[in-house]
């Protein structure tokens, strides 16, 4: 059994409003994802534009020379659009607006209307241009991990080259890849590659969109909602990574936990909402102090950690000094007059390969040391510390702050 060419253009468009819907459909029930409507809504202009081939003499119709291939030309454009907005951009409607408005302007002058070769080349000029904008996009945040990221921009990549190709080849390929004479074979081709192109695209869409979700929720399980800091999850889930790649940190590397002091004094005197106001205001003041490439952890209750990659011990008692410093001389507003709060650090340091969690458990040990000379102050680990396995070790007991 054979399909015939007006077969295959009717059950594409089909499918092609059916994804539409779908689209709409789920961004119905998750308004925040304002892209699910811009990517659905070309789907069904899209393909109640194609459905206008199906009209007998439509190569020659005003209907759809104008209409039909302005809203194709739309369509690509949302997507662009809807591309734009998951990516956190804003939207650019200025050159759809332009395309809605001038491309019938120039289909009722003779020179667009009755040269099938330059509507070819503009219409897949213009179509391949906002096929490469959306790759283009897309490649600009490739550091967002998101797995379904580079299959889309192959697709769009893939579908803007058909284009310039199309455009580049009107002049001697047969209509609909050219302006040649009408071949059955091509425009079977060419709708079987617009519609499969369409398909894969329809299903990244959906897949980028649930991977976005996922690692929100992944980010948020990881997340301290008070200071914004990764939680104590976030660190056994990075000890372990580094486990994973055998032998611990293999460059120097310091552990700095701290820990502020009398916090439960300050919660006492002043309340829990000055309580939570300083541990944000440490964490603002630690963030400043440390680089990008440094790992910061709230632990739980006013114990904070952080790792430097790649920091000898000297630098990372700069690090600390720096915080402990800045932190002291913070004060937060309150009805009572201001409150204040210091820190003490305990570091672990190492040039040689050792597990996060023995580095951890030293930097734990010196913290106590550093409470019991008398707080706000910076004690380093013993060496010796680091020769012993956290696993041969109970967990120290939590004395007050």
């Amino acid at each position: 059994m054979q399909l015939d060419n007006f077969t295959i253009l009717v059950a594409g468009c089909a499918v092609l409003m059916l994804q539409g819907a779908m689209f709409m459909f789920f961004w119905a029930r998750d308004r925040r994802a304002v892209w699910l409507l811009w990517w659905g809504l070309p789907f069904v202009f899209g393909g109640a534009a194609l459905s206008l081939n199906m009209r007998p003499g439509w190569d020659a119709d005003f209907l759809a020379i104008s209409i039909g291939n302005a809203a194709r030309m739309l369509a690509l454009g949302c997507l662009w659009q809807g591309v734009r907005l998951f990516m956190g951009r804003k939207l650019l409607l200025w050159p759809l607006l332009a395309l809605v408005i001038g491309w019938p302007a120039l289909c009722a002058m003779p020179w667009i209307s009755d040269n099938m070769l330059v509507r070819v080349m503009l219409v897949s000029s213009i179509n391949g241009a906002f096929c490469a904008l959306s790759a283009f996009e897309l490649h600009r945040d490739r550091s967002e991990a998101l797995p379904s990221r580079f299959p889309l921009l192959v697709t769009f990549t893939s579908f803007a080259t058909l284009m310039f190709i199309r455009a580049a080849m009107a002049g001697i390929t047969p209509f609909p890849m050219g302006a040649g004479p009408m071949s059955p074979v091509w425009f079977g081709v060419l709708i079987l590659l617009i519609f499969s192109h369409a398909a894969f695209a329809a299903i990244l869409f959906f897949s980028l969109t649930r991977e976005r979700r996922e690692a929100e929720q992944r980010k948020f399980a990881m997340s301290d909602p008070l200071t914004g800091l990764m939680n104590r999850r976030a660190f056994t889930d990075f000890a372990e990574r580094m486990d994973r790649r055998r032998a611990g940190m293999r460059h120097a590397t310091a552990v700095l936990v701290l820990d502020l002091d009398h916090f439960k004094s300050v919660n006492d005197r002043f309340g829990h909402e000055v309580g939570d106001r300083m541990l944000k205001s440490f964490a603002d003041v630690s963030e400043a102090s440390v680089r990008p490439s440094d790992q910061l952890f709230r632990m739980g209750g006013e114990e904070f950690c952080c790792v430097l990659p790649e920091t000898n011990l000297a630098d990372a008692i700069t690090v600390a000094e720096r915080i402990r410093r800045t932190f002291e001389a913070v004060l937060i507003d309150t009805a009572d007059g201001p409150a204040g709060a210091t820190v003490s650090v305990g570091i672990a340091a190492t040039h040689v390969p050792v597990a996060i969690d023995v580095l951890l458990a030293a930097a734990d040990a010196a913290v106590y040391e550093a409470k019991s000379r008398g707080r706000n102050r910076v004690v380093v680990a013993e060496p010796a510390s680091l020769l012993r396995s956290p696993l041969a070790e109970t967990t120290p007991v939590r004395r007050s702050a």
